[in-house]
């Protein structure tokens, strides 16, 4: 017999309707048999290691349904802006990391709202800083990028490219958006290899493993706005994903079906823009933003090429994920969706809207008649979502709309979760807190609930509740065991819950000795 791991003395939480048992046996990467009392002892055998739960809760392992694998593997090396509160603040933090000896300054997480300023900063200012090499400046919800005058010539960017900020004299503020962000995606991600890849991702493994995720749907690529075409890291993980210990689900970022069906691929978008994000005033709304009168945002598809694309994806029976923020961008989704379900039933696709941050009631009954999953954030509320908060001064009288994740299971749709790293915190029991605590008390959901969405609604969304998702016979080892009993800790510390061990495929793949 292969190896075999008996856990015992579990608060085993199967997600399974609810049932729970006390201990769970795994052959190789299977899990044969789970039962409750003592009927664990006919397996305390020569060759089967024996792990004491002690009372401690036993899940399956977390599903995070909207990763940047990739990104976030890279930026680990990048100058990290959290916490920047002025330019000054700022400006140190890239001094250093030119005094490094970088050739190429990358930064991220810069955040207009943490910031004095209340604003980008220009390339002038950058300037000032540093002008001797580029620097790249990555917003906190990476859809603004910020160049000095050294990058804006080094990357040659196109003026004439759709979201390029110019100034009264129309020369470039050094603030790019929209297509002009994504082309400047593309033109850094030019200088790394496979091999850059490979290093950063088997490096930054272990923050995942360590945080309980043993599955992620990959949102490789910057492909989202620039078109048609090959993607350096989707390429890359379709040719090397199986060789971690990760089950990466990878949703591969193009608006070229063709070239996703011929992979043999299953998942085509993820974070395939359909809108722009509440911050940058760009999340296409049907009201006016409360900050900014006479401004909705805008779609970045037509509605005729949002049609034809849904159409040769269900053609190829290809899922998709749409990122879809505002109710605007909502709608154009939906109305594509609606219009192909006229020609075939759309439902057992399981197309997905990765955010819908703010998507209305009557749209939550038409997502539910199309079978549409909404992969959501919870840490989005613990970012912007407090009285106060980027929410608050985006929306208005229309604050409390955000993330309703009660009434949008109370619609029968399924919801999985996403940490959107580097966006949010990669822990879900952070984001599972988030959605208990919402700072609007009626859009709060059970424990029972958000802890499914980080696990058998994550496999539905990806199509693998039959392997994973779940404790029960026959689906895959992937189990992790907490630092205590969640039944004993109170909605205000589910933040605090640690993760002791993770078993991905029946192998122990992190055993925690001191904190993450």
């Amino acid at each position: 017999m292969g190896n075999r791991i008996l856990i015992k003395n579990g608060n085993c939480m199967t997600m399974e309707q609810g049932r729970r048992c006390e201990w769970v046996l795994l052959e190789e990467d299977k899990i044969v048999k789970l039962g409750n009392g003592d009927g664990y002892r006919q397996y305390e055998t020569e060759g089967i290691r024996q792990i004491d739960a002690a009372g401690a809760t036993v899940l399956p392992g977390f599903i995070d349904n909207h990763f940047h694998l990739i990104n976030s593997a890279l930026m680990e090396s990048w100058v990290n802006l959290e916490g920047a509160d002025t330019f000054t603040e700022m400006g140190e933090r890239l001094r250093c990391a030119c005094a490094e000896g970088r050739k190429v300054v990358l930064a991220y997480n810069l955040s207009v709202e943490e910031l004095k300023e209340k604003r980008f900063p220009s390339r002038i200012e950058l300037d000032r800083i540093c002008d001797d090499r580029p620097v790249f400046l990555l917003s906190r919800d990476v859809h603004t990028i910020v160049l000095n005058t050294f990058a804006i010539l080094y990357y040659k960017m196109p003026f004439a490219a759709n979201g390029v900020g110019l100034d009264d004299r129309k020369m470039p503020t050094g603030i790019f958006r929209g297509q002009a962000a994504a082309l400047l995606e593309t033109k850094v991600n030019e200088i790394f290899t496979p091999e850059d890849f490979d290093e950063a991702t088997q490096a930054f493994l272990p923050a995942l493993f360590c945080e309980g995720i043993t599955t992620i749907a990959a949102m490789e690529g910057s492909n989202h706005l620039t078109g048609h075409g090959h993607d350096s890291e989707c390429d890359f993980l379709v040719k090397n994903a199986a060789r971690y210990p990760l089950s990466i689900e990878l949703f591969y970022q193009t608006t070229d079906v063709r070239l996703v069906a011929d992979e043999g691929l299953r998942r085509i978008g993820g974070a395939l823009y359909i809108d722009g994000t509440f911050g940058t005033h760009s999340a296409s709304l049907t009201t006016d933003y409360a900050d900014m009168p006479g401004v909705r945002g805008y779609n970045f598809f037509t509605d005729g090429y949002m049609r034809s694309f849904v159409e040769e994806c269900c053609e190829n029976g290809l899922q998709i994920g749409f990122d879809a923020i505002g109710d605007a961008a909502i709608d154009s989704v939906l109305d594509a969706l609606e219009y192909a379900a006229r020609k075939r039933n759309v439902r057992p696709m399981r197309h997905r809207i990765e955010h819908a941050e703010l998507i209305r009631i009557d749209q939550m009954e038409r997502a539910a008649r199309l079978g549409v999953v909404l992969c959501m954030q919870p840490g989005y509320e613990e970012r912007w979502g407090y009285p106060g908060g980027m929410y608050e001064e985006r929306l208005g009288a229309r604050y409390g709309e955000t993330n309703r994740f009660r009434e949008i299971l109370d619609h029968g749709i399924t919801i999985c979760g996403g940490s959107d790293h580097s966006v949010c915190e990669i822990s879900p029991m952070a984001a599972i807190s988030s959605a208990v605590n919402h700072p609007v008390p009626e859009n709060s959901i059970t424990r029972q609930e958000a802890l499914e969405m980080y696990t058998i609604n994550g496999a539905y969304a990806l199509f693998l509740e039959e392997e994973r998702g779940s404790i029960a016979e026959g689906k895959a080892a992937d189990l992790i065991i907490l630092d205590r009993n969640l039944d004993e800790v109170s909605n205000s510390d589910l933040a605090e819950v640690k993760v002791n061990l993770t078993i991905k495929n029946g192998e122990i793949i992190y055993e925690r000795t001191d904190a993450c």
